[in-house]
């Protein structure tokens, strides 16, 4: 008689390679914390670009006005009449003179704008120039 015997089972699971299904899934779990929160920054990165390009925006249209007051004769006393520039922008201006003999005037420009986080933003450059 002849006895067929079967390899068991147990001992060829054990020499053969690989993950159980627990460290795979475990796996996944870390994995997809880490895209989600890889994810989340690109989302604020967006956010910060776009804020940075309104404030730089911002800077550019008050230099601009500075830039123009600066070129022009402007009365000894002046705020000039608000602006609203490229649909969100609100410009302003001011001057003032002070003193009679040195004529120096203190001009500044303020330009406000809309932010999604924080309401309203504003800028203001001032500088002193002789008229």
């Amino acid at each position: 008689m002849q006895c067929r015997c079967r390899p068991r089972r147990d001992d060829s699971m054990k020499s053969a390679g690989g993950f159980s299904l627990v460290e795979v899934l475990i796996a996944a779990a870390i994995l997809g914390v880490v895209l989600l929160a890889i994810a989340g920054l690109f989302s604020t990165g967006y956010s910060n670009v776009g804020a940075a390009g309104r404030r730089t925006k911002a800077v550019e249209l008050a230099k601009q006005k500075m830039e123009q007051l600066r070129d022009g004769s402007f009365p000894p006393s002046t705020v000039g009449s608000p602006e609203i520039v490229e649909g969100i922008y609100n410009r302003s201006w001011t001057v003032a003179v002070a003193g009679a003999p040195s004529q120096v005037a203190t001009v500044r420009v303020t330009v406000a704008w809309p932010d999604a986080n924080q309401g309203t933003r504003q800028l203001t450059l001032t500088s002193m120039m002789v008229p």
